[in-house]
């Protein structure tokens, strides 16, 4: 799907979405990187592993387990009167305690991805990955193996459809497969064809993605917009707020029950992938693939096997609402989660796909809790640098990232394709913004998805060379 709308490119160029003008977003991001550090050359000094982040990883991983034997063990001994106080208490502390640890996991996982952990060669990477992504239900071992660093070269240019038919070993933007749960994707949905009763050759499609679904189906997109979100505070009166406002709790409900439903569908899928070797959602994958989700699945369920005669099913419990918990509004770290890639505002009217959310000072509770993943922009202009030094390259050039700061004093203005809108720094607002007015992802209903097999490995001058000669002979 293309649309006629146009988006100045990097070098300033108005483009034409679709084809081979498509504009990458993952080169907005090395322009960036490329002038931030003409402006600061400073920043370089920022790259490179962060020794700092894997103590916190092993230590919550430590945490976690234990919270969960505790949570398991507590249930297992309540008595009839008091277990329904006990459950409470248990989801309580699996929401706040377990889900920032959680979050911390994921982060400091993430940040092994990049390399920005341990200075190591990629298979020991891989295995650090594996097995300090436990203690888990489904857990996020499979989008950072097989998702996340396409994601950063195919950002805003891959479809549902292509994912879940793709042939690749990696998925060609991992993002894809949770984004849909909230936001608008261009380009093919995720559908099955099934044969319609009779003689005849008649086909019926439909889609078993529980995002598209929910998303497609029952949330109220009328507000929908591919520019920033609008805030309370700009509404045209009391009305229009409150209708603005409902339509942000049934959409925010509808995710959180779609969320949740897919988080315990996959959990119970990858018992499935344990027994039978093979992930069914994606049949096209590679044997190598399919052996990955395998191995994983198996050591999940022995741990899972273990916490359950160990501490009974309260363990279980304790792990999947701490894994599902941050991504959801009752934790602050929803915030981050939702608001990450929208089609924000840049200086020159343009389409920023990539934003931060700035709540308190730097390094402050927010920060924390997010274990600093809220400095997204930051994180996709410079990706080598560990998750703990991200907000200082803000503080360093705060005029490139909607920041007011005395340090861009004397610094040469960024050129307004590169800068962005003013921060937001308002969770409830940007909470509210995403669920009353959802913004397509990464400014991707702007640029164009192509679904045209482009992996993010070559070049994609070339590509785009290759695919719009390949369309001419056509």
């Amino acid at each position: 799907v293309a649309t006629a709308s146009v988006l100045s490119a990097p070098g300033g160029a108005a483009q034409e979405s679709g084809g081979a003008e498509h504009v990458e977003v993952a080169a907005w991001h090395a322009a960036r990187r490329r002038a931030i550090l003409e402006a600061h050359p400073e920043v370089a000094d920022l790259c490179g592993p962060d020794w700092r982040t894997l103590p916190l990883l092993v230590a919550s991983n430590i945490a976690q387990l234990g919270l969960a034997v505790v949570s398991g063990n507590a249930l297992s001994a309540a008595g009839a009167e008091d277990h329904s106080m006990t459950l409470f208490g248990v989801l309580a502390l699996a929401t706040g305690v377990g889900g920032t640890l959680s979050l911390w996991s994921f982060a400091v996982l993430h940040d092994m991805v990049h390399g920005t952990v341990v200075r190591a060669d990629r298979s020991t990477r891989e295995a650090l990955l594996f097995w300090l992504s436990f203690p888990t239900i489904f857990g996020y071992h499979l989008y950072l193996q097989r998702g996340h660093l396409a994601h950063h070269r195919n950002l805003g240019r891959a479809s549902m459809g292509q994912l879940f038919e793709s042939s690749r070993r990696e998925f060609e933007d991992g993002d894809v497969l949770f984004v849909a749960h909230r936001q608008p994707l261009v380009g093919r949905a995720f559908e099955w064809e099934v044969p319609l009763p009779g003689d005849g050759e008649g086909k019926a499609r439909f889609s078993p993605s529980i995002s598209f679904n929910v998303f497609s189906r029952l949330w109220d997109r009328s507000a929908e917009g591919p520019a920033q979100p609008l805030r309370p505070s700009e509404t045209s009166g009391g009305g229009e707020e409150e209708v603005e406002l409902w339509r942000a709790i049934r959409n925010g409900a509808l995710y959180s029950f779609s969320m949740t439903f897919e988080r315990c569908a996959l959990a119970i899928n990858d018992k499935l992938v344990a027994i039978t070797g093979t992930n069914y959602f994606f049949p096209n994958k590679p044997a190598e693939f399919q052996a990955g989700c395998a191995t994983y699945a198996r050591c999940a369920a022995l741990l899972h096997a273990a916490l359950f005669a160990l501490s009974g099913p309260g363990a279980l419990i304790y792990l999947l609402v701490a894994e599902l918990a941050w991504q959801l509004p009752i934790h602050p770290g929803c915030g981050m989660f939702v608001s990450n890639h929208g089609s924000g505002g840049r200086a020159d009217g343009g389409c920023a796909p990539t934003a931060s959310l700035y709540v308190g000072g730097a390094w402050g509770v927010f920060d924390w809790i997010c274990m600093f993943s809220n400095y997204h922009l930051e994180h996709h202009d410079f990706p080598d640098v560990g998750l703990l030094s991200l907000p200082e390259i803000s503080r360093i050039a705060p005029e490139f990232f909607g920041l007011e700061g005395s340090s861009s004093r004397g610094s040469p203005t960024p050129a307004p394709e590169l800068a962005v809108a003013p921060a937001e720094t308002d969770w409830v607002a940007t909470l509210r913004g995403a669920f009353a007015t959802p913004q397509p992802y990464a400014c991707s209903r702007l640029v164009g998805v192509l679904d045209d097999g482009y992996s993010g490995e070559q070049d994609s001058a070339a590509w785009a060379a290759s695919a719009a000669a390949a369309r001419a002979a056509a």
